[in-house]
């Protein structure tokens, strides 16, 4: 054989070996890849309210040079609760009963969910409806707290607020609608022992199932505390 086709043979068979030999270490160690996998299930497990994906956002090895068997036995033990945002952890290696290791992993985690925004402007005490809203992504991290993830959990309800297109909808900000508004003409049901009163009255309070607002008598002028008790119907006692 020539020596140049012989070196040509020479360098090709050296960069196979080589190959196989690197393939071989990634295969039977644990990665960098294999650890974020291993540490981002074991986040997804301990964060089953998170509807949406979940991902890591940066994450690091120390020390960064860990050359541990993959036969090895590795436990995950989190410094606390794992949350969305920054979470550390312990990564224990044992090898038939015997320690070879501790690794600290750092992962800021985030996740991509589906939350409940404004379509259109909305205006102070408007009653919301499927126009109003739409469904958008965001990055939880980013969120406050109380966000709304189902459009029906606010259909029907009342805002408290103007609210700008693309505005994230809050729990704190919309309440039930008033069964009687203020100005409103109510029945006044005014209830004794074996005995019914009824007559008309104007409400001078917006009013909730249940709760006790002014009304005025419109024949007698005068004003009463009462319960709402329908959509146009305040209960009296005598």
């Amino acid at each position: 054989m020539k020596p140049l086709r012989w070196h040509l043979v020479c360098i090709v068979v050296l960069y196979l070996l080589t190959s196989f030999v690197s393939f071989s270490d990634a295969e039977h160690i644990y990665t960098e890849k294999v650890l974020k996998r291993i540490f981002l299930n074991e986040v997804k497990k301990r964060l089953p309210w998170v509807n949406g994906k979940i991902y890591l956002e940066d994450f690091r090895i120390e020390p960064e040079d860990l050359k541990i068997p993959r036969r090895a036995r590795m436990k995950l033990k989190f410094l606390g609760s794992p949350r969305i945002g920054s979470n550390v952890a312990l990564a224990i290696f044992s090898l038939n009963g015997k320690r070879l290791g501790v690794a600290r992993i750092w992962g800021y985690v985030d996740a991509k969910v589906k939350v409940v925004v404004a379509a259109r402007p909305i205006p102070n005490k408007a009653i919301l409806t499927k126009a109003d809203l739409k469904l958008e992504e965001k990055r939880l991290s980013r969120l406050p707290q109380g966000v709304i993830l189902n459009i029906k959990e606010a259909l029907g309800k009342e805002v408290r607020m103007s609210l700008k297109p693309g505005r994230v909808l809050l729990k704190s900000q919309i309440t039930e609608p008033p069964l009687i508004r203020r100005g409103q003409v109510v029945v006044i049901v005014a209830r004794g022992k074996n005995i019914v009163v009824k007559a008309k009255g104007i409400a001078l309070q917006d009013g909730s199932l249940n709760q006790r607002i002014k009304v005025k008598n419109l024949s007698s002028k005068k004003i009463v505390w009462g319960k709402v008790v329908s959509p146009d119907e305040v209960e009296v006692m005598f």
